[in-house]
């Protein structure tokens, strides 16, 4: 229960009354105009402390009361307004929710201003909670079990999360994905290794493709301290798929998404693996060697390449180039095997006839 704490203007009305003294009489001891006084007396104006020094000097209390009693009923008054309590709660809110979201990340990617208690629950939609608290106990049991983290890098948790909330929440709200087909394997993959041998508006032409079998894709950049390259979940009755696109680098680009279509194909449609998000990373678990097996068997044939390495102890661009040729291989994506397993090479410059980089237009 609210104690109602008073204006210390009734306080010195009655001790006036007490002693006899009147509101005329006090105002020529203290020299304030008898106007003013009246006003303090009423509760229409704050008692200052030019008048409590006085108050005190012609013997009526203590300064330092009067301005005690003077600030709690400010504060006591401000309590008590409505349009200020909600402004305060909406501060404070926002405080707490800064502590745990990047909020200029999101804003990124969201147009909010996060200026009422409107757009502090579209941030909390994203993270399919409703109050701050439920959103401090989930990043509190947050931890993926599929994650990359590099040793080089310490990860903020918080943006980990974001981004992973924010990746799902952009998936949910995904329209015109076809069905998916697990048994159309084949076709989708045959059409993206055309993609990447083409290399011609090369994630949009990819976007298209996985659409076409029911598996949503999109390209999301992540805030600082977040040391992943991508993730594969399911959507809805859809499998989903989202990269970081660290490095715009097409062998990169085409390893990591066929990465996740390994998770797509070998784990998602497992019931077991049904509430997991797999992340494109380098533990070393079954399932991970399993989606790196997926990828790099696909997108090279794995006698192709056992013979390609057999014949050959040097790689240069011509060797490269003879060999993508002949398989139908973009060779950027050869030159990246070669980086991969042969360390040696990774920061030689072999020059390529095609170009490493991802085109978009």
């Amino acid at each position: 229960m609210t104690t109602i704490v008073s204006h210390p203007g009734f306080k010195l009305d009655k001790m006036l009354n007490d002693k006899g003294l009147s509101q005329r009489e006090l105002s020529s001891k203290i020299d304030v105009a008898h106007t003013v006084l009246n006003q303090i007396l009423k509760g229409n104006r704050y008692l200052n402390a030019n008048i409590a020094l006085s108050l005190e000097a012609c013997g009526l209390g203590i300064a330092e009361e009067w301005m005690k009693h003077q600030i709690d009923f400010q504060i006591y008054e401000a309590n008590e307004d409505i349009g200020l309590k909600e402004k305060n709660e909406f501060i404070k809110t926002k405080t707490e929710l800064e502590k745990l979201v990047p909020l200029s990340y999101l804003k990124k990617h969201y147009n909010f201003e996060l200026n009422s208690q409107v757009d502090i629950k579209g941030v909390l939609k994203i993270y399919n909670v409703t109050t701050i608290n439920e959103l401090q106990e989930s990043l509190n049991d947050y931890s993926p079990k599929h994650f990359r983290k590099s040793s080089k890098f310490s990860e903020e948790p918080q943006n980990v999360y974001a981004w992973d909330k924010l990746a799902e929440y952009k998936a949910a709200k995904m329209k015109g994905i076809e069905s998916f087909n697990i048994s159309k394997e084949p076709l989708l993959l045959n059409e993206l290794k055309e993609c990447f041998l083409r290399n011609n508006k090369t994630v949009d032409t990819a976007t298209n493709i996985l659409a076409k079998y029911g598996i949503k894709f999109f390209i999301l950049d992540k805030p600082s301290k977040t040391p992943v390259e991508g993730k594969s979940f399911l959507s809805g009755a859809n499998p989903a798929i989202v990269l970081t696109l660290k490095y715009k680098r097409l062998d990169n680009f085409a390893f990591n998404l066929m990465h996740e279509l390994g998770h797509v194909f070998k784990h998602l449609p497992n019931p077991r693996y049904k509430d997991l998000s797999f992340y494109t990373n380098n533990i070393n678990t079954k399932e991970e060697r399993e989606a790196n097996d997926f990828a790099k068997n696909n997108l090279i044939n794995p006698k192709d390449w056992e013979g390609f390495i057999y014949d050959n102890i040097e790689f240069n661009s011509d060797v490269i180039e003879e060999f993508s040729k002949k398989n139908n291989i973009h060779p950027a994506i050869v030159k990246g095997r070669i980086c991969f397993e042969f360390p040696k090479y990774y920061k030689m410059r072999i020059p390529l006839s095609k170009s490493n980089v991802i085109n978009w237009d």
